[in-house]
């Protein structure tokens, strides 16, 4: 493949992480694929085999597809879920085979992605959109995709400004493009401020607090930013009537939250699904009742026609680990998303990028299943991939015409 036309992919690739979900998982293995060729002609495929992501990526699918043999879900369960969990193999193959230039390129195009997402979210706000399936999957959406959306332009404003860091470093005779990153992430972050969903909102305030926390060098700065990034959180809590209905509409429903089946609130049935999540861990809490068995072990636990008994996922990617998996399950989760962190921190400004999404993955795994789910995997392993080749040393495997 061209040259040109794996910048063409890799920018399409950036885009398509606010498309349908399709067209994700079009351009992530499509992507995926393309970096297996490029790493196939470079005589650097066996390589991959060396990488300590891949090695985690690896084991954790591993343990999915061993527990198959105590598993008591259904076929159909247990092998979309064997499906979701393989696509964490993919990301490590774009991070190792993805040129280093056609990956920073990715990237800028996802932070010009999210801005022009949280333009058009402000023009619907206001009516000036007219409907279009152009933005079905963004401004339009509603329900789990609304919830990706809001969490993708999070993870948008953090790369605006990890891009307008790099530009004040590496050019700094250029001060209009430090200020076009900056004008790209205000733009992000009004469309996210308009998502009407707490998942956006609650993961913002903590990608900036780490984002600042890898550039500042002293304990006095570090401890001025967190301050700083408190304040601004509150300010906006306070400031954004949609954002001050949002969270305080969840402290509230925290407040009432009695446990009971019955209960109809959204952070109530978190609760509960938390509870009787924990009841299935506590069952087997070494290896886990086997992936793909969550549903089936829900529906024993609570009365079929309440509003509760709807849910396929205990809306929490640890808990579902937990029950499917065992403890032996989350110390290989812990282990993907840590060792990402880990090398993420360590790899300086080129790993900006790199350190927020996988901060964002790991953070939401508290309230979604972040990676059970399509709509949020997806889009944020698409960015992850781009992220892990924009901070790889060395030169990117040649790609010939």
């Amino acid at each position: 493949m061209k040259r040109q036309h794996l910048a063409w992919l890799a920018a399409a690739c950036a885009w398509a992480a606010f498309m349908p979900v399709g067209a994700k998982y079009l351009a992530y293995l499509g992507c995926g694929a393309a970096a297996c060729v490029s790493l196939w002609r470079a005589r650097q495929l066996a390589t991959l085999w060396q990488q300590p992501d891949w090695h985690a990526a690896a084991a954790f699918w591993g343990l999915t597809v061993l527990s198959v043999a105590w598993s008591s879900g259904r076929t159909g369960d247990i092998g979309a879920q064997l499906w979701l969990y393989g696509m964490l193999l993919v990301t490590p193959v774009i991070a190792l085979g993805c040129p280093v230039d056609l990956a920073r390129l990715a990237l800028r195009h996802f932070g010009l992605a999210s801005a022009a997402v949280g333009l058009a979210t402000v023009l619907g706000h206001h009516g000036m959109l007219p409907e279009s399936l152009l933005w079905h999957s963004t401004v339009q959406a509603e329900g789990n995709q609304r919830i990706a959306t809001s969490l993708v332009l999070a993870l948008g404003v953090a790369m605006n400004l990890a891009c307008a860091l790099q530009a004040r470093a590496t050019q700094p005779q250029a001060p209009w493009q430090t200020l076009g990153w900056w004008v790209a992430a205000l733009l992000a972050l009004a469309g996210l401020a308009l998502q009407d969903r707490r998942t956006g909102m609650v993961a913002l305030p903590v990608l900036l607090a780490v984002l600042g926390l890898a550039r500042l060098r002293t304990a006095k700065a570090r401890l001025a930013l967190v301050l700083g990034v408190v304040l601004l959180s509150l300010a906006a809590w306070q400031l954004s009537p949609t954002v001050r209905g949002r969270i305080d509409e969840g402290l509230n429903e925290i407040r009432r939250y009695q446990p009971s089946d019955s209960t109809e609130t959204s952070w109530g049935m978190r609760l509960r699904l938390a509870e009787h999540t924990l009841d299935m861990v506590r069952e087997r809490p070494l290896l886990g009742h086997g992936v793909g068995a969550w549903v089936g072990q829900w529906r024993q636990r609570v009365q079929k026609g309440l509003l509760i008994s709807i849910h396929l996922t205990p809306h929490n990617e640890y808990l579902l680990v937990a029950s499917q998996l065992g403890l032996v399950g989350i110390a290989a989760l812990l282990w993907l998303l840590g060792g990402q962190l880990v090398r993420a921190w360590r790899a300086g400004p080129a790993a900006y990028p790199a350190l927020v999404v996988w901060t964002a993955i790991a953070l939401t795994g508290f309230f979604n299943v972040v990676i059970r789910d399509a709509k949020f995997a997806l889009p944020m392993l698409i960015v992850a991939g781009f992220a892990g080749a924009a901070c790889r040393p060395g030169h990117p495997p040649a790609a010939r015409g």
